[in-house]
């Protein structure tokens, strides 16, 4: 069950550090911190840490709520949830998988667009002679998505998978083959775009809290109803928030790219002030 960032040490609850060899009685020339300063600083970190425990509490306390059926505000739940990443703006800062894999698949839709799908597969070092698009784009998965170590890869890595079965599905046709990614034009791009950040959203905020709508729905059908609530209610902001938008126009580029993390942030400011 996720808990929220974790704030726990590296080092031990036992570990004393050993006075300096050099200074063995904590004397020397540096000058001794301000002890109110100190205090002060100690209490500023503190009372952060007890701040975002209680949005973390209340983001649990909200889709439990939810789950359980006491309230169905799933509004509510999740602007809690983006509250206790600390907001838009840190939830999309803290996106990282989000951000450098929609980046790569933005790259992928945009070079296909212009130059083709076969040169842009050529630059991937994807094989594509006689394999079926199916193969092709779990490949491309794999070149965007590696096999994730942590929670992040895994969150970014199951949003492409949905994102590229959407995709197979639209442009699927007979063939089948690689002359059926011939049909990724800007059209798509501006379709897709918003595909990809949505499934990260919804994948994120189930793995995040997902344990609460298992544990306090009524039945297996109640939690997938819960969960299919929460996922039309993202699509349909995403969708609002980058309605028109030209993402021909973005430079994709580049594994952090500042201008996907702004759209990231637009899209969970409007759920956190239930826009």
């Amino acid at each position: 069950m996720y808990t929220g960032p974790s704030k726990s040490p590296l080092l031990p609850d036992d570990f004393e550090e050993s006075p300096s060899p050099d200074f063995p009685d904590g004397d020397g020339d540096q000058e001794e911190p301000n002890s109110d300063s100190q205090n002060d600083n100690n209490s500023d970190v503190g009372q952060q840490n007890s701040n975002e425990d209680t949005n973390w509490r209340n983001a649990k306390n909200f889709m439990s709520r939810f789950a359980s059926g006491s309230s169905s505000n799933h509004k509510r739940a999740v602007s809690s949830y983006v509250k206790a990443h600390g907001g838009a703006r840190n939830a999309a800062k803290s996106a990282i998988g989000g951000v450098r894999s929609t980046a790569g698949f933005g790259q992928f839709l945009t070079n296909s667009s212009s130059q083709g799908v076969r040169k842009t597969l050529s630059q991937y070092q994807i094989e594509y002679e006689g394999r079926t698009a199916k193969d092709i784009l779990a490949d491309l998965i794999n070149h965007l998505a590696p096999v994730p170590i942590t929670k992040e890869d895994s969150v970014a890595r199951k949003a492409l998978i949905r994102t590229m079965e959407i995709l197979y599905e639209k442009i699927d046709d007979e063939n089948k083959d690689i002359s059926t990614l011939d049909k990724i034009d800007k059209d798509l791009l501006n379709e897709m775009i918003p595909i990809q950040i949505e499934s990260y959203i919804y994948e994120r905020i189930i793995n995040d809290l997902g344990s609460r709508i298992e544990t306090k729905s009524s039945s297996p059908s109640d939690a997938l109803s819960k969960e299919n609530e929460i996922k039309e209610y993202i699509n349909s902001k995403v969708e609002t928030t980058l309605k028109d938008k030209d993402f021909s126009q973005i430079n994709f580029s580049g594994s952090m790219n500042k201008d996907v993390e702004n759209l990231y942030k637009q899209c969970y400011k409007v759920m956190e002030d239930m826009l």
